[in-house]
Order: C-alpha cells, then structure tokens, then sequence
C-alpha cells in the first residue's frame, strides 16, 4: 500500500488536472459573463439565467443518479473486463433512451413548460435548445465517469478544454460577427456539448457494447434513484432563489436597487413593467454570483479527484485518518480561496476596458454583497461532498433526501420570508444556510456507519480566524486598503501551511 502522503498526492495531482479542464471550462464562463455583461444590459440576460436555473433541476431528472451509480458498480468489477463493459452499455442505453423521451417532451412542450420556469412567451423557444442540450450532455456522463474511474485527468481535460474553446469561439462569433441575440449562448451550448460526445468515441467504441444487464439496471436504478429526490432538493436549494426574486414586488426592487439601474430600466419599471424589475433584479444577481465561481471550481475539482479516490482507498488499513486529513486540507483550501475573493472581488469587476468599460457593466455591481455569501455556501457544498464518501462506502445513499431536504425546505422558508423584503443578500443566504444545514445533517447521519478522524481541533481555529478577518475587514476602514487584504490574506495562508504541517499524524476520530 502506498504511503498516505503519496496517496494524498495523488489526490491533489489528479484533482489539479481535473481542475485545469474545470478552471477552465468555469473560467471562461466567468469571463464570457463580463462580455455578456457589456452586451446584454440585467433585464435581457435575465432569462438566460432562468433557463440555466431550470437546468440544475432537469439535470437531476434526466441522469437519475447513474453516473454515481456507475461509479460504484463498475469500481465493484475492476478486475472484471467484461462485467465494467456490461456496466457501462447498460447504463449508456439507459439513459440515452430515457433522455431521449424528455428532450422531445421538452422540445414539442416548450411552450406549457415556459410559465412553470418563469419564461414569458417571447423566451420560451430558448427551451428547444436546452432539451438538445440536456441530451448531449446526458448522454456524456458515462464516459467521463469512466475517465474518472480509470484514472485518465488528461483525456477528460482534452475533452472539457476543446469543447470550452468551442463554445467561447461559437459566442463571440454568433454574437459580434453575426448580430444574434442571447439565443447565441445556447446555440454555442449545443455544438460544444455536440463536440464533448464525438471527441469521447473512443470510450464508446471501447466499452459499448450490445449488451443489456437487467439486474445490473435495477441494481443501479436502486442505487442511483435516491439520487432523484435527493438531488432535486439540492436543485431547490441552489435554484429556488431565482424564483422568489422573479416575483419581488417592483416597488420594492426600485426601492433596494432603484439607483444602481440604467436610467432606461429605472424609467420602465416606473412606467408599471413589471416584468422588467424581475428580469433586472435576476440578471443581476445571476450575474454577480458568478464570482462565486472561484469556490465553486474548488469543490468541483475535488468532487471529481474525491469520488473515484475514496471508492479506490476505502479498503486501506488507515483509510478514516487519511480521509480526515484530505478534509483538513480541503478546508483549509476553501478559506484560502474564501478571503481572497471575497476582498478583491470589487478590484475584479472594476478592471477598465478600452471605451471606458469595466471588466463586468457596472449595472450589474448592485449584487456584489451577494460575492462572500455565496462562497461560504460553496465551502459548505465542499464538506458535503466528503461527507458523502461514508454514505457511498456504506451503501446508505439513501441518507441524501432527508439532508437535502431539509436543505431545500430551508431554502424555500428563508428566500420566501426575507426575499420579498431584502431581495438579493437574503436569495443568497436562503442557499448558503441551505447548504450549512445539509452538510452537517449528514456528517450526523453518516457517521453513525462510517466513522472518519476529522481534526475539529485544528479545523475550527481556522474556521474561527477566516470569520474573524471577514468581520473585520467589513467593520473596519482601514483594512479596505489593497495591502491590508493581501496581508491578512498572507497571514491566513501562513496559518493554515503551519496548522497542515504540524499536525501530520493520526488523530483519534
């Protein structure tokens, strides 16, 4: 067995090359947002953030927990050719068929699907392109599974990067070169994920099969179906915010944002369009959240290393101390990545661009409170994610719906009482508080079946510095100046180093 500082190596290499594809694939999100910003004023961005939103829900429906259950099943057959391939065809067949059935329910139901996503008549062709996107993509998670389980960061890099560099080129061509409207980023959505599926033929070709196991199906389906439940609540408590803050009451949104608008949008909300104080609002908090995205690639990278390592490392002698102290380190990532953004996040979107511009329109800076919110949500999806190895390991995936839930009832309570009054920090604490409880509920639970040596006493120190710098930086002045930030952000990084360093070795649980 290879020693626990080789295997958290591997770890962190593979979760690094993951993160090159995710990073990138985030980063140019990120970055075609300003662009998007300076094109598409909040109210007309609007409705792409909508269907995006609907995407986290319809996601859940159409892979029903397959590729976490392919993960497990073919990580069961190893060392079995011939049963991983029967795995692999028969979750491919599954969910090609059945996503194939939703697209087109989608696609010849668009417009009685529009209302119930909050699209009014005029945006609700924007579905057609999201039912050929949610297929391509479907159709996709086997075989990046596969790469995951394989051990093969770079292929599943080659894949993610090539397509990103399609879609970023595909938008600036539609729209610059060919005057479309924001029908262009999902028309760009659609080849990209059309090239992400031919560029993964080669994982087709050399594990699909003509075969179809029926009990390797409803073992799967067993597995994965708790996933449904369980992860349209996790859709609810992400999305849910996007609803309630459609429906703000216009008088309201002018009263909160009213002199941060354009002077046109400010004028037509007066003027009784409602829908424009709707569309403001959601396009600029779907816009600012994107800065989140620096935590959200962190998590993401480790959910894509973490799964595949901990179903490999499960069988190791010292697998609760060496899980202990992957969480040790990914928290003390998530606080680094925590305090630089949330301190520079106004530096950021404040970069000047030629013509007077800024990187991101400044109609959108209205939603920058929302920025260190949303990155503690994030860190809290982070600790969730590890907690979950003690329910794939104990095959309890069933405890996922209580947690989450109860992390969507949370969500709906807060974003429907404080929403209507307090508009876009209060969407983003109904998430964050969200995430916080689905956590902990179930390290509660898993806990009781898989017992994993978590350092509280070196993570709470840090937690408790992180908070400590946060509060102050916002109640103090003087700690706004450029130096002051990066120092203290140099002294959290000098801690955590000290804290990982020093306490290298087994602890009890």
């Amino acid at each position: 067995m290879a020693s626990r500082g080789g295997r958290i190596r591997q770890l962190a290499s593979e979760t690094a090359v993951y993160g090159v594809s995710s990073i990138l694939a985030r980063a140019v999100n990120f970055l075609l947002f300003p662009f998007y910003s300076n094109v598409f004023a909040p109210e007309i961005y609007g409705p792409v953030i909508v269907v995006y939103a609907a995407f986290v829900f319809l996601n859940i429906l159409y892979q029903y927990g397959m590729e976490s259950a392919y993960l497990k099943y073919a990580a069961d057959a190893a060392g079995d050719v011939s049963g991983r391939s029967t795995a692999f065809s028969t979750a491919v067949t599954s969910l090609a068929l059945t996503s194939a059935v939703l697209s087109a329910m989608l696609w010849f139901g668009r417009d009685a699907a529009g209302p119930l996503v909050g699209l009014e008549s005029q945006y609700r062709h924007l579905l057609g392109f999201a039912a050929a996107i949610l297929f391509l993509d479907t159709v996709a998670v086997v075989p990046y599974a596969e790469l995951r389980l394989s051990n093969r960061p770079w292929y599943f890099a080659f894949v993610r990067t090539l397509s990103v560099v399609v879609n970023v080129v595909l938008n600036l061509w539609l729209i610059l070169g060919q005057g479309m409207g924001i029908e262009a980023i999902l028309v760009a959505n659609v080849v990209s994920s059309a090239v992400a599926v031919a560029l993964l033929a080669p994982i087709f070709a050399r594990h699909l099969r003509p075969k179809f196991s029926g009990s390797g199906w409803r073992a799967m389906v067993r597995f994965g179906l708790p996933f449904v439940p369980g992860g349209l609540g996790y859709a609810l408590t992400e999305r849910v915010n996007i609803f309630f803050l459609e429906r703000m009451p216009a008088d309201r949104v002018l009263e909160l944002y009213g002199n941060a608008m354009p002077a046109s949008t400010r004028a037509a909300i007066e003027g009784g369009d409602v829908h424009a104080a709707a569309e403001y609002v959601v396009g600029a908090y779907g816009g600012m959240v994107k800065l989140a995205i620096f935590m959200a690639l962190t998590v993401q990278m480790f959910r894509f290393a973490w799964q595949p390592f901990f179903l490999q490392r499960a069988r190791d002698e010292d697998a609760p101390d060496l899980f202990g102290r992957v969480f040790l380190l990914l928290t003390a990532g998530t606080l680094v990545v925590l305090l630089g953004v949330s301190f520079f996040a106004q530096d950021l979107v404040s970069i000047p661009l030629p013509g007077g511009r800024h990187l991101v329109a400044e109609a959108y800076w209205v939603g920058l409170s929302i920025v260190p919110i949303a990155l503690v949500g994030y860190a809290f999806q982070g600790w969730y994610y590890h907690f979950s190895a003690g329910a794939y390991l104990t095959e309890t995936t069933r405890y996922f719906v209580p947690c989450t839930l109860a992390g969507s009832a949370v969500a709906v309570l807060v974003n429907a009482w404080l929403v209507p009054e307090f508009g876009m920090t209060a969407a983003a604490w109904g998430t964050t508080v969200a995430y916080v409880v689905m956590a902990m509920l179930l390290l509660a639970l898993v806990r009781r079946r898989y017992t994993v040596a978590y350092r509280w006493s070196r993570i709470l120190p840090l937690v408790t510095l992180a908070a400590a710098m946060l509060v102050a930086w916002h109640l103090v002045p003087e700690l706004g100046a450029w130096w002051a930030r990066l120092s203290m952000v140099g002294v959290f990084l000098a801690a955590a180093v000290v804290s990982v360093r020093r306490h290298a070795g087994p602890v009890a649980a």
